[in-house]
C-alpha cells in the first residue's frame, strides 16, 4: 500500500532512520533510494585503509554483531561498498547504524 512508503508509513520511516544515521558517519556516502528495501553505501577506502570489503564485513560483525553484505557479494569490483537491508524496525536500524558509526570512528583495516 502507498501508505507504507509515505511519511509515517513503516517502510518510509525505516529508510529515513537509515539515511539519517548514515549521514552522521564521516567516511560514508550514499544515494538515498526511493524504491528498494536496501541501500548501498560507499566507504572512503583511503580513510579506513580498506583493501578487502569481506574483511571489513567480518571485522564489523565480530566487533558489533552487525551483519551486512560487502559489495563484492553483488559482483561489485571495488572494495568500497556494502549493502544494508532496511527491513528491520526503524529503531533497530538506528541503533545498528549508530553502533557501526562508533566502530568506524578510528577504524583502520590492517
Amino acid at each position: 500500500p502507498a501508505s507504507m512508503v509515505c511519511p509515517g508509513g513503516r517502510i518510509y520511516e525505516q529508510r529515513e532512520a537509515t539515511v539519517s544515521e548514515l549521514k552522521k558517519i564521516d567516511g560514508i556516502s550514499f544515494v538515498k533510494n526511493n524504491s528498494a528495501f536496501y541501500i548501498f553505501p560507499k566507504l572512503d577506502v583511503k580513510k579506513f585503509n580498506i583493501t578487502d570489503d569481506k574483511k571489513f564485513a567480518r571485522d564489523l560483525m565480530h566487533a558489533t554483531d552487525i551483519l551486512l553484505v560487502p559489495g563484492s557479494g553483488f559482483d561489485w569490483n571495488e572494495q568500497d561498498h556494502f549493502r544494508i537491508v532496511m527491513l528491520p524496525e526503524a529503531e533497530t536500524l538506528r541503533d545498528a547504524i549508530r553502533r557501526m558509526g562508533t566502530f568506524l570512528d578510528g577504524y583502520k583495516q590492517n
